[in-house]
């Protein structure tokens, strides 16, 4: 609810927005061509990758630990699916179809009625 914001709940945004950059990391990686099956799973890009995804939970342990209920952060952290689908539409060119569209729409109209309700 919107009476159940506080400062904290930024946290879950925060840790959404950097596990949407974590996750373009990751896929950036998977589409390259590398020299090895080691070289595959451990270069830069998979390692800041999985420490990025890191920090992002830790940012939602630390919201539910200062009070987040889990209701707040459960909906707030939503938005990463749908902050995923923009960046990759920007960064990789991927095109946003009819029924891609319809599922933020659902999500963003879904966050809205829970926050009324």
């Amino acid at each position: 609810m919107l009476s159940d914001f506080t400062p904290w709940v930024l946290m879950f945004v925060a840790s959404a927005t950097i596990a949407a950059f974590a996750q373009l990391l990751l896929k950036k990686s998977a589409l390259e061509k590398h020299d090895s099956v080691l070289r595959e799973y451990l270069n830069w890009k998979v390692i800041v990758g999985y420490g990025l995804m890191f920090v992002g939970m830790l940012l939602g342990v630390i919201g539910y630990g200062k009070g987040v209920q889990v209701k707040s952060g459960s909906v707030t952290e939503s938005i990463g699916i749908v902050e995923v689908a923009v960046l990759s539409a920007i960064f990789f060119h991927e095109k946003l179809t009819k029924k891609k569209v319809l599922g933020i729409a659902l999500i963003l109209i879904g966050i809205v009625v829970f926050n009324i309700a």
